[in-house]
């Protein structure tokens, strides 16, 4: 019996503290957590055939392939409870499944690849076009990786919240490489 009253005594003060709209009690606010906005990998992009330096371009030519298949995102949200105004930052990782070529004298390679920020409108408000290195040394013939994330901080305002911003990502190609990759997905979808 003692013990109810006992704990009875410690949890109303607690109680009536947490039904009052205290501002001043910091461990009382709560913190505003949004999710991360919605990202996209563009077809078009999503795919990667470099090959060497000439008029060839068959499959001895190849020095690598990739494959952008996936994006990670971490969010991190630091917005004031009480303006519910501040940023979110956005580290943005694709992650990408890379095969070494026959052309490929060096048993690694350089990929290509950016991130883009849009509004609703796929207005860009923030591109980035970035590579990294990967290695085939040791006979690998494959490999998939992480890409180092990308870090973006975007603005979030009563109006402008974390669903307002779309992510994009994809490799840099040229625009023969941009019409190869449609001419395989016209085939695929045929």
């Amino acid at each position: 019996m003692m013990p109810r009253i006992l704990h009875s005594l410690i949890l109303l003060p607690l109680l009536v503290l947490a039904a009052c709209e205290t501002p001043d009690i910091p461990f009382l606010k709560k913190d505003v957590i949004l999710q991360c906005p919605n990202y996209f990998i563009l077809e078009d992009a999503a795919a990667l055939t470099q090959y060497r330096e000439g008029p060839g371009h068959d499959i001895t030519d190849v020095e690598f392939r990739a494959q952008i298949g996936e994006m990670e995102l971490a969010c991190l949200t630091e917005v004031d409870p009480d303006s519910n105004s501040g940023s979110m930052t956005i580290e943005v990782s694709p992650i990408i499944a890379a095969e070494i070529g026959p052309a490929n004298q060096t048993e690694s390679a350089t990929i290509p690849y950016f991130v883009i920020v849009t509004d609703p409108n796929k207005e860009i408000l923030y591109r980035e076009e970035l590579a990294v290195d990967v290695s085939f040394k040791l006979n690998k013939t494959q490999v998939i990786f992480k890409a180092p994330p990308t870090s973006i901080e975007i603005p979030i305002t009563p109006t402008i919240r974390n669903k307002y911003y779309l992510i994009y990502s994809g490799f840099e190609l040229t625009r023969d490489q941009v019409e190869d990759n449609r001419k395989v997905i016209r085939d695929r979808l045929q």
